[in-house]
């Protein structure tokens, strides 16, 4: 499985959460907000106990854990 550069560390489920709840977050965003968060402005990945800590380029961060996000 290629994985994002950021995100080579996780194992392959670890990979697959973070890409469906990406996908489940970026999809409750507006056309603009996604402007700000894109696969591609993802800057690092930390496991963190059962969640993902995804952060991106605008100093934003969420964690993503079992198809949500907060």
């Amino acid at each position: 499985m290629k994985k994002l550069p950021v995100a080579k560390h996780l194992t392959d489920h670890e990979y697959k959460m973070l890409l469906e709840v990406y996908a489940k977050h970026n999809s409750s965003m507006g056309l603009e907000e996604r402007k700000n968060y894109t696969l591609s402005d993802i800057v690092k990945v930390e496991r963190d106990n059962r969640s993902l800590k995804v952060y991106y380029k605008n100093g934003d961060w969420w964690h993503y854990s079992n198809g949500t996000w907060y």
